[in-house]
């Protein structure tokens, strides 16, 4: 009797593949997309300080009531274009064996790289010290980072919520900082009090933080990206770097709101598509995923950085 081995001839799995992704995008939650009609245009900013006048409201029986004002300024955004695009012959697409899909297959990988350029200009912008008022920013160095021999990360942090303007209700760390922050021993000393604190394996979660510090969410960069040039060996870097940022971030944010910063969308993500006929023998598909966005920081004073966290 043969082999079993020989009774067989391998094919291609229909219920099994391999794809990496990226971890999961953390842009929008950070900076929101607010949707606009036009590519470029104006939007208004009620002075602050007229918020916060404190004025004289005494009144006599006969008297008029003391004038305040208050005004506006204008700001502008102008989005940009983003796309990337593939050719796909119709040859691919006839000879697909189960479970691939080239038109879905490629867009799809079209879609995570641009998700990933996006995450790389946001991450950009909230973990550079030229996004923050010079009183709202801190670098650390040497013995001062954490898990160094004169660290403080619970003021750094705390230093870091209360100072934003708006108190922030948002922080976001890169994985490398919190990796260390998450172990300190002073973090886990400090939330040991927290009611419910479960401290698995020596370490506190996103949730515990959060509750510590009063504050709404605890938001961790994972997402890597490539650096090597195409044709070289891939060289992997996490593209939020080895920072800590305290955010107010309105999520969903509108008309006479705050919030850190946000991305202005006049066309939400979408797929073109065109065939050429004149390519190949029986033609193929042209398929480009696009969009347009501005990344901009709109109330810089409610955000707070802390540079270099971890060495």
């Amino acid at each position: 009797m043969p082999e079993p081995r020989a009774m067989h001839k391998d094919a291609v799995l229909t219920n099994l593949s391999l794809r990496y992704r990226n971890e999961a995008m953390i842009w929008q939650s950070v900076m929101p997309i607010v949707k606009v009609n036009k590519r470029s245009d104006i939007y208004f900013v009620y002075n602050k300080e007229d918020s916060f006048t404190l004025a004289d409201d005494k009144i006599s029986p006969k008297g008029l009531a003391n004038e305040i004002d208050w005004g506006v300024a204008e700001q502008n955004y102008s989005v940009k274009d983003h796309a990337l695009g593939d050719w796909l012959p119709q040859e691919a697409i006839d000879n697909a064996d189960n479970p691939l899909q080239p038109e879905i297959d490629t867009n799809d990988f079209l879609n995570l790289c641009l998700d990933v350029a996006q995450e790389k200009r946001v991450a950009d912008i909230v973990f550079s010290a030229s996004s923050y008022p010079t009183g709202n920013k801190t670098q650390l160095s040497g013995a001062s980072q954490w898990s160094k021999a004169s660290d403080n990360p619970i003021g750094n942090v705390q230093t870091a919520i209360e100072t934003c303007f708006q108190r922030a209700n948002t922080l976001v760390f890169g994985l490398d900082a919190w990796m260390v922050f998450r172990q300190l021993p002073e973090v886990l000393d400090a939330i040991k009090a927290v009611a419910g604190a479960s401290l698995r394996g020596g370490m506190v979660s996103a949730q515990e933080v959060a509750q510590f510090f009063e504050i709404e969410k605890v938001i961790i960069g994972r997402g890597r990206y490539n650096t090597a040039k195409p044709g070289q060996t891939a060289s992997y870097t996490r593209l939020w770097g080895k920072h800590c940022a305290a955010l107010y971030v309105d999520p969903s944010p509108g008309i006479k709101t705050i919030t850190f910063g946000v991305t202005f969308c006049e066309t939400l993500r979408f797929t073109a598509r065109e065939y050429d006929p004149k390519r190949g023998l029986k033609g193929a598909h042209y398929i480009r995923p696009g969009w347009n966005s501005d990344e901009k920081v709109i109330a810089a004073d409610c955000g707070y950085l802390i540079e270099d966290a971890v060495a």
